[in-house]
């Protein structure tokens, strides 16, 4: 079995520690090299890995000319990093989210695409028994035709989570609040399951915490079948649970936090009932029905061996840049709707965009409940 050679950039952060340190086991992955700018995190981990550090992630490209680089670094540089990888010839892995701002991912995939490389970005969450098992009901059609989404996110954080990291919650540093931060992994899932929406309005506001950027998002949106959407993500709220439903004529399902999933189905699709003659009130009998789970636990070793595979057999790739790329869109596209008050119709103009992100990191609305 081809083992590729992974170099990983920004080894001080967290996720690399907590999260990729326990997939370096894989029979695929072989590490040859690691950086951070903080240089005695980089000898740190290098020593402990046996294996040269750098503070320079382009001069170790170009010395050891890795077959994959991982990236987990902070989100403004997630982009201008990638690029140099893709130019070296590496295949890259991201954290969340692929970039800050879509014309970034564009420049990702253009990169990509010159080189004949993969980006892939680390959306654990498809990879969860529950998501795969909602997406085989989706693409089976056991709903019929989705007529409307409900995705209601808490991501509880205290003061303490802000103040602990310092950049977080500034437009400069992180680049939003919790549409960059906790909000894509939601986003990213709905993608997953129903496609990138035509239009959107957005409203987001910064209701409890003392940070630069939005802790709360509420959002209707509409898809190009004519299915609509609610969409409400806060760091601001607890005593609820996570929850997606879907529902379609034929039934909805629920996934809710922690794996709980519902399935109920009518009696008869509702685009046919309503056509019977001698019914006017009431509705088709509706069954809960049990439901066989895809195999998953929504981790990063699936991720990586998805995206090993590939590489090595053309596997088709979960985790994808240009699914990633939808999900910036969609995170920047309520961002724009709520600062220029308007709808916004998809694909979202990018120059726009630019200038808008432009004024927030300059503090022109230093109103967060605008």
């Amino acid at each position: 079995m081809k083992r590729l050679r992974h170099v990983f950039i920004g080894v001080g952060a967290g996720i690399f520690r907590n999260r990729h340190k326990k997939v370096l086991d894989l029979p695929t992955l072989e590490v040859v090299g690691v950086s951070d700018l903080l240089g005695d995190r980089a000898r740190e981990q290098g020593e402990e890995l046996g294996v040269p550090w750098y503070v320079d992630h382009r001069e170790m490209l170009a010395a050891l000319k890795p077959d994959v680089a991982v990236i987990t670094t902070s989100h403004p540089s997630h982009a201008s990093i990638a690029i140099d990888c893709l130019n070296a010839g590496a295949h890259v892995l991201t954290e969340k989210p692929m970039a800050v701002r879509i014309a970034e991912a564009d420049a990702m995939m253009e990169a990509a695409q010159r080189n004949g490389k993969l980006i892939c970005v680390s959306y654990q969450q498809r990879f969860r028994a529950d998501s795969r098992t909602a997406k085989r009901i989706m693409d089976e059609g056991v709903l019929g035709k989705i007529q409307h989404v409900d995705m209601i996110v808490p991501w509880p954080r205290t003061r303490q989570y802000f103040t602990d990291k310092p950049w977080s919650g500034k437009w400069k540093t992180e680049g939003g609040g919790v549409l960059i931060n906790q909000g894509p992994h939601n986003i990213d899932h709905l993608i997953y399951l129903m496609g990138m929406p035509s239009r959107l309005v957005a409203w987001n506001r910064n209701l409890l915490h003392d940070i630069e950027t939005e802790d709360t998002v509420h959002a209707m949106v509409e898809w190009e079948s004519g299915a609509l959407g609610s969409i409400h993500i806060s760091t601001a709220e607890a005593g609820r649970e996570e929850r997606l439903e879907i529902v379609g004529t034929k039934g909805s399902l629920q996934v809710i936090k922690d794996g709980h999933f519902r399935l109920k189905l009518l009696e008869e699709d509702f685009r046919d009932y309503i056509l019977r003659d001698g019914v006017t009130t009431k509705p088709p009998a509706v069954k809960e029905v049990p439901v066989e789970f895809e195999n998953g636990n929504g981790d990063h070793r699936e991720v990586y061996e998805n995206f090993h595979s590939a590489i090595l057999n053309g596997t088709p790739l979960i985790n994808n840049g240009e699914e990633a790329r939808m999900c910036v869109e969609f995170c920047n596209a309520m961002i724009y709707s709520n600062y220029r008050k308007k709808e916004v119709r998809f694909p979202l103009d990018r120059a726009d965009f630019e200038a808008l992100f432009e004024e927030l990191v300059a503090g022109k609305y230093p109103d967060k409940r605008v």
